[in-house]
């Protein structure tokens, strides 16, 4: 994730600001093959699986049903779920959501199928230009009417942070996080949104009980802690898998693997969170990417 970014992404003229959607993919039948994205694992999330519990989310389940589109996606059905229940209930305090990460748009959906009937906008963050453009169409074409809400930024999140959310007092969010994984870059993240504290309601993280080979330093979790604390106060989301179910063990990708009987995500609240990191002293600018020589 960062020598992409440093070496990659900032190269390109729209670091750091909000992309224009690109009409060509509109018409686009195979949408992952136009923008050479690869489906590997192919998992799509059931959300039909939560009918019944909230009429918002029905309707997020069956539109997301009805979109024919090639795509995989990164979450558990029951932690778009989860997610999706933290904003139906902070709602009334939210005027945003900012989905980090995005990859093909499973979280992006979802969080567009609140948009409407709560009256959020919705940016989506990604320091890869091509999964911003790909989630955001696919959001088009699940909930049409929500992308006059929608935005995509090209950057990571201190980026974001130093861009847009210091520049909009009246802003207040709730960040879903599903970016880099490793401990330095998720330290970084969040860091960033401490400059920022007063715009944002909480931080909802994925995958922090996601383990891997030791050079992509997959510590979600203990990034978390790093943070907040090992007594931080958290909601946890998501699915938790007994031990010795298949996804507790390596898997052909790096080496991934979930800890066992281990949530999936945690909602952080903002509302009295105690900042062990980083230092009053510190400034933003510090956890800001810098541009390296380009790749190749």
């Amino acid at each position: 994730m960062t020598d992409y970014v440093a070496s990659v992404a900032m190269h390109e003229g729209t670091w750091g600001t909000f992309l224009e959607p690109d009409p060509a993919l509109e018409d686009a039948e195979n949408l992952h093959e136009m923008l050479g994205i690869p489906i590997l694992s192919g998992h799509h999330a059931d959300l039909t699986l939560f009918q019944g519990r909230n009429s918002v989310f029905d309707r997020i389940a069956s539109r997301s049903k009805e979109v024919d589109l090639a795509y995989e996606d990164q979450c558990s059905a029951q932690h778009y779920y989860d997610v999706f229940s933290c904003v139906e209930r902070e709602h009334g305090t939210l005027t945003r959501l900012v989905d980090v990460g995005v990859f093909m748009g499973g979280s992006s959906s979802v969080l567009a199928g609140c948009v409407e009937p709560m009256g959020l906008e919705l940016d989506l963050v990604d320091a890869n230009s091509v999964f911003l453009q790909f989630a955001r169409e696919r959001v088009r074409r699940t909930f049409p009417r929500a992308t006059m809400r929608v935005r995509m930024f090209h950057g990571d999140l201190p980026t974001y942070v130093a861009k847009v959310l210091r520049a909009e007092s009246g802003t207040r969010a709730l960040i879903h996080h599903d970016g880099a994984h490793d401990f330095n870059q998720v330290v970084k993240d969040l860091s960033s949104l401490y400059f920022a504290r007063d715009r944002i309601h909480g931080v909802a993280l994925q995958d922090t009980h996601l383990r891997g080979e030791i050079g992509y330093f997959n510590f979600v979790d203990a990034a978390v802690y790093a943070m907040f604390g090992v007594d931080v106060k958290y909601e946890p989301l998501g699915s938790r898998y007994p031990q010795g179910s298949p996804v507790t063990q390596p898997n052909q990708w790096n080496g991934n693997y979930f800890l066992a009987d281990t949530p999936e995500g945690m909602y952080v609240p903002f509302d009295g969170v105690e900042w062990k990191y980083p230092h009053s002293m510190m400034e933003l600018e510090a956890f800001l990417p810098v541009k390296a020589p380009p790749a190749g």
